[in-house]
């Protein structure tokens, strides 16, 4: 549920599922993902009114690609045939609007993701994230795009593995012993090559903590908060995403293998940014600036105020809501 414990309300329901029907996963020149549905959800969390909502979609749909129709059909015994293929993200969300209308949502959920989650890195983080707002609003047709989205970036048995190997490290040198790994070959290329390239070259060690989602996901913010980087930014917004979507694979992977894969996901994520030194500073209270929020042009925006506000409240530390205030503070001039 929502920090704003709002589900979607009709209009914005309605356009979600108009968002959906029209728009393509990806849109040029570099094959961007579509973050609309995601920035909705997150000025909706964020209690900003749908014609805010609205005044901000018909800015960003133009930049976006009309969905193309399916081309062929997708069943329960055929759908793992298509992991990978993006091809058949229109035949795979068709697919699993099915299932969710034949079973639920969290019965759909609960059936598919475990078999997916060990490639929640892929396309920086954007499919997990998709499907993690879908869950977070109760959305069917957002759920069904992003169990569409993680198949068609596959799944990665080598991350799952690895993490099966469980080679652990105590927090308290978790950071250190991924920097040990840094290579200027894990910067170079597309995310996703930077990915494939550290999966084939090291095994990232996996965090050893009494609880491995605070610790891990609390150095993601250190990170951000240090580098303002584009990709750390993705750190903190995946980690929200894979707590709210990490019930869901518990009892089919179990709880040490999720933990594993979360900080192992996270490690190799560290490494394809190269790594960089951080350091965890104390703020001052702040709180975010959310009339300028309102008025937001930038999706990555409103995804970083709303992730911080809701890994805060679900794990009582001020500390994000003060650290997406103080970098959003330059970027909505408004706020200040």
């Amino acid at each position: 549920m929502s920090p704003q414990n709002a589900l979607a309300s009709p209009e914005l329901l309605q356009m979600l599922r108009r968002h959906a029907a029209e728009y393509a996963t990806h849109y040029p020149p570099d094959d961007n993902s579509d973050h609309g549905p995601m920035a909705y959800l997150a000025m909706h969390g964020l209690g900003i009114g749908i014609d805010r909502i609205r005044a901000f979609a018909d800015t960003y749909q133009r930049r976006l690609v009309a969905f193309p129709p399916p081309r062929e059909t997708v069943s329960a015994e055929s759908w793992r045939t298509h992991i990978g293929r993006r091809a058949a993200y229109a035949a795979l969300q068709h697919f699993f609007s099915g299932e969710i209308e034949r079973c639920g949502w969290r019965a759909t959920v609960t059936s598919y993701l475990p078999q997916l989650i060990s490639g929640w890195v892929k396309d920086a983080f954007h499919p997990l994230i998709r499907l993690g707002y879908g869950i977070e609003f109760e959305v069917a047709i957002e759920i069904a795009a992003g169990l569409a989205y993680c198949t068609i970036v596959g799944d990665d048995p080598e991350m799952l593995a690895s993490a099966r190997r469980r080679n652990r490290v105590d927090m308290a040198h978790y950071v250190d012993a991924a920097r040990a790994l840094r290579d200027s070959r894990f910067a170079r290329g597309s995310f996703n090559e930077r990915y494939r390239r550290i999966l084939g070259s090291v095994t990232p060690k996996a965090a050893d903590d009494a609880d491995v989602q605070r610790s891990v996901g609390r150095a993601t913010l250190d990170v951000f908060d240090t580098t303002h980087d584009f990709f750390a930014l993705h750190l903190v917004t995946s980690s929200h995403a894979f707590r709210i979507c990490r019930p869901f694979v518990d009892d089919a992977l179990g709880v040490a293998v999720v933990d594993d894969l979360y900080s192992i996901g996270i490690a190799t994520a560290y490494l394809a940014i190269g790594a960089p030194e951080f350091v965890r500073k104390v703020h001052p209270k702040k709180e975010l600036p959310l009339d300028a929020l309102a008025r937001a042009t930038d999706e990555h925006d409103v995804k970083i105020a709303y992730s911080c506000r809701a890994q805060g409240l679900a794990f009582d530390d001020r500390a994000y809501e003060s650290v997406a205030a103080g970098y959003l503070a330059p970027r909505l001039p408004a706020a200040v």
